[in-house]
């Protein structure tokens, strides 16, 4: 009986470490899907397709393109559809706000927009440092979750009597 104790001892930390390096590519995986991302602005009109844009409109444009918006417009955001050279781009909006302030989804087609309606125009883009720093701090964190877990699941379970020399008298 002492011989088949000792042995699931013996296997213990190497099915604590096998459970780790499963776990390990698992853990790295999520965290570099993650991404913090950012405005930047545009400092040009070649937009590529499938860039994802933020509008800001001037008064004027904003007037420009309320009967094919249906709203007086201050924001947009969406996808490049496809850019018109310097004149105009083609936008997949997801939402815009009004003058008012309200964010609404965006429920129609395509929207084309002339650059010359545009004050400010910005591109989402990763931020690679805040990234690293992210996906830095919840390894650690997720690594710390399993280590404890392992550990409490390897340590605990079963009967904490010891084989011995039979019942005190």
């Amino acid at each position: 009986m002492s011989s088949r104790l000792a042995r699931n001892r013996s296997t213990r930390p190497a099915q604590r470490s096998s459970a780790l390096g499963l776990v390990g590519p698992l853990i790295v995986a999520t965290v570099s899907t993650v991404g913090c991302y950012s405005y930047r602005p545009l400092g040009t009109t070649a937009v590529p397709a499938k860039a994802e844009v933020r509008f800001e409109f001037t008064p004027a444009g904003a007037d420009a393109l309320r009967d094919a918006a249906g709203y007086t417009m201050r924001q947009l955001d969406g996808y490049v559809v496809q850019a018109f050279a310097d004149s105009a781009v083609l936008v997949k909006p997801n939402s815009i706000v009004t003058v008012d302030g309200d964010v609404l989804p965006w429920r129609r087609g395509d929207l084309l927009v002339p650059w010359r309606t545009v004050a400010q125009s910005q591109q989402r883009t990763m931020d690679k440092r805040r990234s690293r720093g992210f996906a830095a701090v919840m390894g650690a964190v997720f690594t710390g979750v399993v280590y404890f877990a392992l550990r409490s699941i390897a340590g605990g379970g079963g009967s904490t009597v010891q084989p011995g020399g039979g019942a005190p008298e």
